[in-house]
């Protein structure tokens, strides 16, 4: 990467930048203006700075159509199923607007149009762009190891690679909303996996996990195939935990329901948490997660089989000396009976205590459903 430039939504200093860039570079990449409005240009723009004008696909027009069955597709729409003439289709299989690369200078420059939302944007340079540059340019790539970091700060994940680095092996990190991706490069597949298995070691193997894992989707993935249902009860985190689970199609084969309960007097009501528990241990205890990871479960009646509850400290004011901002115990109780309680010590602001606390729950869920059997063939012996 050798320059990146922002660019206003105006013709003249759109059409000179782009002109400028083409003429200077072999790969200029153009991110976002792929939309339906009229202040979406690049479009146009890349069109008349490489001379190709801009055709009207059908094809594309009707995969923007399948996307939304029963609804009538505003005309405004089909500007998006425009590419420059002798463009390659980069596929969008996120949003709406298919990206495309042309070439200019007789083919010495390849001009890049990339939708701007970042999960478009991600996901058509994994899937289309890289690709389609390794065939441009004959480039082989080496063989990498990929892996995912939980609940570790960038700065403590760097200190472990490079404490467990193992001959030249190289290797580069990605932090995301609540993870950090990172991938290991270099040397044998040997020497790389047993880097990985010294980075773990030197944390857990839930919070260093192989591979690019997307925690709320394996998750899902293991309640459907254990079937097993879930039911959450959450103080601190509001209903995150929740939101983060129905954001996925198809998460009401795997999830029965939330309690939200913030005060003493729901978890009392909506929970029933003792009110003798509250008043020796506090809302912020290991008996109080329990009882409100009990409660959940018989609210459940019946349909869910595993809850999770928490309860803490997310800040900024509230902390005390036995219980400091960033304080937060998590329960975790199956329909077998099994109950798993942990305490944990996040930093941070109020926002990013509440997905710490988040991710440490999916963790324990995670986690949890590795160790219990299966629900599919004895739900009737357990009166389910």
């Amino acid at each position: 990467m050798k320059k990146i430039t922002l660019i206003p939504d105006e013709r003249d200093r759109f059409r000179a930048e782009l002109a400028r860039e083409i003429n200077e570079h072999r790969l200029v990449v153009v991110t976002g203006g792929l939309g339906p409005t009229s202040d979406d240009l690049s479009r146009e723009m890349i069109a008349e700075a490489v001379g190709s004008p801009l055709v009207f696909r059908e094809e594309l027009w009707t995969e923007l159509c399948a996307r939304f069955p029963g609804r009538t597709i505003p005309d405004a729409n089909r500007k998006q199923a425009e590419i420059p003439v002798g463009a390659t289709v980069l596929r969008n299989v996120v949003g709406t607007a298919p990206g495309f690369a042309v070439e200019s200078n007789g083919g010495a420059t390849l001009v890049v149009a990339l939708p701007g939302p970042p999960k478009e944007l991600t996901a058509m340079v994994d899937d289309e762009l890289i690709p389609l540059l390794q065939r441009r340019s004959g480039f082989v790539p080496g063989r990498v190891t990929r892996a995912t970091a939980f609940l570790i700060p960038e700065s403590e994940l760097e200190e472990a690679l490079q404490r467990n680095r193992v001959g030249a092996i190289e290797w580069g990190t990605r932090v995301e909303e609540y993870r950090i991706t990172f991938v290991l490069r270099g040397g044998s597949d040997d020497d790389r996996a047993t880097m990985l298995a010294g980075v773990r070691a030197d944390f857990d193997e839930y919070r260093i996990q192989a591979d690019e894992v997307d925690l709320v989707e394996r998750c899902s993935h293991r309640l459907r195939e254990t079937g097993h249902v879930l039911v959450t009860a959450e103080s601190c985190t509001g209903g995150l935990i929740a939101k983060l689970i129905t954001d996925r199609a198809g998460s009401s084969e795997v999830f029965w329901g939330a309690t939200v309960a913030y005060s003493y007097e729901a978890k009392q009501e909506l929970l029933g948490v003792s009110r003798d528990s509250l008043a020796h241990y506090g809302a912020v205890s290991a008996e109080t997660v329990e009882e409100m990871a009990r409660g959940a479960l018989a609210a459940g009646r019946g349909c869910a089989t595993i809850a999770v509850s928490v309860s803490g400290v997310a800040g900024p004011g509230g902390g005390t000396d036995d219980k400091p901002v960033g304080t937060v115990w998590i329960a975790l109780f199956t329909v077998e009976g099994r109950l798993t309680t942990r305490r944990y010590r996040f930093h941070g602001s109020r926002e990013a205590v509440r997905k710490r606390t988040a991710v440490a729950a999916l963790l324990l869920i995670d986690e949890a459903l590795g160790k219990i059997p299966s629900l599919l063939d004895s739900k009737e012996e357990l009166g389910i």
